[in-house]
């Protein structure tokens, strides 16, 4: 089966399920590899539309066009983005969690009992952000103090 028999029979409303299964392949594999060559949906015409670069290879076998499209991919220019853009996100969360690891000061364990609530939010603020619960409790704690100016006679709730 061409590319372009494939392309008609998605645009004609055909299941990619059926299409895969008569190329005995998934309709994962189908759909990625149609990325793969350069198509893709277009959500406002309903249909598949070509918009890789070059010739639309509608005369092509899918093994075919796919061997083409793996030939002409760069890895190592793709590698090197990947690497880019994980170093990106790695500086991204370094610039947060900086100030609140750079202080190492002698610490001392302690128990609280907090709000469910709050220690869920807590969960998910140290999950996103990759800071230990502890030293995200802790530089909310220096601030509060900071803010409040609190001395070591103070008392709360008087």
């Amino acid at each position: 089966m061409t590319i372009g028999e494939i392309i008609d029979c998605l645009n004609r409303r055909e299941s990619i399920a059926i299409i895969a299964k008569r190329l005995e392949i998934s309709p994962y594999t189908l759909s990625k590899k149609l990325r793969l060559i350069g198509y893709e949906y277009d959500g406002e015409q309903k249909k598949r539309i070509f918009v890789g670069d070059g010739e639309e290879p509608r005369h092509l076998q899918l093994q075919e066009a796919t061997a083409l499209q793996y030939a002409k991919t760069d890895y190592q220019l793709l590698i090197y983005e990947q690497l880019q853009s994980i170093y990106e996100l790695l500086s991204k969360r370094e610039e947060v969690s900086a100030p609140i690891m750079s202080k190492s000061i002698e610490k001392k364990k302690r128990t609280f009992s907090i709000n469910v609530e709050i220690l869920a939010k807590l969960d998910v603020i140290s999950e996103s952000k990759g800071i230990q619960k502890s030293k995200l409790v802790e530089e909310a704690l220096l601030q509060f103090l900071q803010q409040y100016g609190v001395s070591k006679t103070s008392h709360f709730g008087n």
